[in-house]
């Protein structure tokens, strides 16, 4: 990602807040993310901790961990902000982060969850 770039994905599944299942708005920048219910307007705030290059078992180690709500397994074609090749970006969404890994080069960005307002 270059300067200000965003990405915006929508996940369908039951918002943590309203509990109707509805599109829930991710936008991810080069500094924060945040998710938000298309239906209730709750919105998640999470906020760049850490990056590094990772390998590809990080993102299996957190799909492993318990949980109490779903994990989010997404991803998205873009060019990679480290390597500056098109690949796919692995993006995974907990109850506690915002992990984006590139599958070409495993740079990797952590955002952490910091506030909610509803």
């Amino acid at each position: 990602m270059t300067g200000v770039e965003r990405w915006v994905l929508n996940y369908p599944t039951k918002c943590y807040h309203c509990q109707r299942h509805a599109d829930q708005i991710i936008e991810i920048y080069t500094n924060q993310a945040f998710v938000k219910c298309s239906n209730c307007g709750a919105t998640r705030y999470y906020l760049i901790r850490r990056v590094a290059i990772e390998e590809e078992n990080i993102l299996e180690l957190e799909r492993n961990k318990k949980s109490k709500y779903d994990i989010w397994d997404l991803k998205k074609e873009v060019t990679c902000y480290n390597c500056k090749k098109d690949s796919v970006q692995d993006i995974l969404v907990t109850e506690s982060k915002l992990i984006v890994r590139c599958r070409n080069c495993g740079f990797s960005r952590y955002y952490w969850f910091h506030m909610v307002s509803i």
